[in-house]
């Protein structure tokens, strides 16, 4: 009963986002009973949320080693493979515990999100194709299946099934997020040259690489290199207004210090902050 209310504890931690408490709880409990399975599925998550990556996927063997026929550890075991990048060894993953559980549609779900950090969105569009139709009331499935579409350049389509997914859950946060994506990279597209190009991009956005590193947004991208080239002319602003005043030509105000270095250093975090996440 203790395994089960421990067990029971975590699961409510990791619900809240407090995966760091999760991890502290199941540490000593996986050392004392190494064969517990369940123990080790939680540990994959709570690695996963705190991007401890190499751990999840110690922790996603380990169950994986126990009950190498159990769709949930099969499941973890995929996750981590690709967050990893290691994407040949996630999608075979995934399809085993979609054959050892066919009718469950977190696992469908699982395997089209592999395909598309693989860089195969119409593998991933064309296998959930008629899944929806069966779980038809799985928003998740829905949403990763217009992501899906999107990437294979079918944007009518992909908000048709994110319209699904809200009108499952109408709080659905990504599907939300979902469409804002769509919207950003429909922006630029004013022809079918224009629109494959953005299916293109968005397919790639979606991409893992080898190591854990997830392609880098054109959005974000765009930022960051705005902010570098406004910091560069901020600080070359303060350094010119320093030499004129220097030589006699210039008498600026204190104001005018103040609101180039305030402009510079702002310029300074928006670049930071529009940095690639390693």
């Amino acid at each position: 009963m203790r395994t089960e209310l421990l067990l029971a504890e975590a699961d409510a931690l990791l619900a809240r986002g407090r995966a760091h408490n999760a991890e502290r709880l199941l540490a000593p409990f996986v050392g004392r009973e190494p064969e517990n399975v369940g123990a080790w599925h939680r540990m994959a998550r709570a690695r996963l949320d705190l991007g401890d990556l190499p751990g999840a996927l110690l922790a996603a063997q380990a169950a994986w080693h126990l009950d190498p026929y159990s769709p949930e550890s099969l499941f973890w075991l995929s996750h981590s493979r690709s967050r990893l990048g290691d994407h040949a060894e996630a999608i075979a993953a995934a399809s085993a515990a979609c054959r050892e559980d066919p009718g469950n549609p977190r696992l469908h779900n699982r395997l089209a999100e592999a395909q598309l950090a693989a860089g195969l969105p119409t593998d991933a569009a064309e296998g959930l194709r008629c899944v929806v139709d069966m779980a038809h009331y799985d928003a998740d499935l829905h949403v990763t299946y217009g992501l899906a579409l999107f990437a294979v350049g079918r944007p009518l389509s992909a908000r048709e099934a994110l319209g699904r997914a809200l009108a499952i859950d109408f709080g659905h946060a990504r599907a939300r997020a979902a469409l804002r994506e769509f919207d950003r990279a429909m922006s630029a597209a004013v022809d079918a040259a224009s629109l494959a190009l953005a299916a293109d991009e968005f397919a790639e956005s979606l991409r893992i690489h080898p190591g854990g590193q997830q392609a880098r947004r054109p959005g974000r991208d765009a930022l960051g290199h705005v902010a570098r080239v406004a910091l560069i002319w901020f600080v070359a602003a303060i350094a010119g207004v320093g030499i004129l005043e220097a030589t006699g030509l210039l008498v600026a105000p204190t104001s005018l210090y103040l609101s180039l270095f305030c402009a510079a250093g702002a310029a300074g975090c928006m670049s930071n902050l529009a940095r690639p996440v390693s």
